[in-house]
């Protein structure tokens, strides 16, 4: 099998456990790409929050973002392929929530967005502090979501709802349980993730794939988490992280090393280069 893109989830997956990119994945990367295989950052985060030490790698042309939701080539601020809920269906989950105390993100247009009276509780939230910086920085705060999501927008790509707890958790999926359309995953234990029903990374890949002429058997996609169940399954090759969850290890083709242990740059060496 010849591996001409290779797609990554970000958190757990590439980046270790202190967020960050190691020089030893980096190099590996860089090593891909000069080969001519595309490194595309699959991520479920939105696109103004990738990891700047990620985007800013020389070679990287293409981000899936939002879980798949919103495909973008780099440097251009409308995405490629985008597959968004609509702003009726977000506002029906919007009010569905909204008596619960916890902090919503609605990402549009490539930018989180969040309702700025969070700001005054923000440290009543357990947000580990490679996070923090998000909130006020990186995300956008709106006096309110529902006017956002009555303005003239096209759609919402993803709606998160992190760092919440146990209780927290079960009150929000009560709540969405009856809601029709839509997908709920996550990325970490602390988290909710809603999509569009059928947005998704291997959805995602698949609208990237089009656009670029490739076919997903030329593709390899590494994850740890539900919300790249997807993709691994849709990818010619899947390859799980050793820190990744049961579920995911279970479809795979290939559980690599951890996080911490340049995973990533050691099935790209197995793989791309039979190393």
């Amino acid at each position: 099998m010849k591996i001409k893109l290779v797609a990554l989830d970000m958190d757990g997956t590439l980046m270790n456990s202190k967020s960050q990119l190691s020089q030893g994945n980096q190099a590996v990367l860089e090593k891909a790409m000069k080969a001519g295989i595309y490194i595309v950052p699959a991520t479920g985060r939105v696109y103004s929050t990738l990891p700047e030490a990620v985007k800013n790698l020389p070679g990287v042309k293409y981000v899936l973002s939002s879980n798949g939701a919103a495909v973008y080539r780099v440097g251009e601020a409308s995405p490629i392929y985008t597959n968004f809920m609509s702003k009726q269906k977000a506002l029906e989950i919007f009010h569905a929530i909204e008596g619960i105390s916890c902090i919503k993100e609605f990402y549009v247009e490539g930018y989180g967005y969040f309702e700025q009276s969070i700001l005054q509780k923000i440290d009543t939230f357990d947000i580990p502090e490679a996070f923090r910086q998000f909130y006020g920085i990186q995300k956008k705060t709106v006096e309110s979501i529902q006017t956002l999501l009555q303005s003239d927008i096209k759609g919402v790509e993803k709606i998160n709802l992190p760092w919440i707890t146990a209780q927290t958790r079960a009150e929000l999926l009560k709540c969405l349980s009856s809601i029709e359309g839509i997908a709920l995953t996550s990325s970490i234990g602390q988290n909710i993730e809603i999509n569009r029903k059928g947005a998704n990374k291997g959805d995602g890949l698949k609208g990237l794939c089009d656009v670029i002429g490739l076919d997903m058997s030329q593709v390899m996609a590494i994850g740890d988490s539900a919300n790249d169940l997807e993709m691994i399954q849709e990818a010619g090759w899947g390859v799980a992280m050793a820190n990744g969850e049961k579920q995911i290890k279970e479809i795979a083709d290939f559980i690599t090393l951890s996080n911490d242990e340049d995973g990533v740059g050691y099935a790209i060496e197995k793989f791309c280069f039979g190393k």
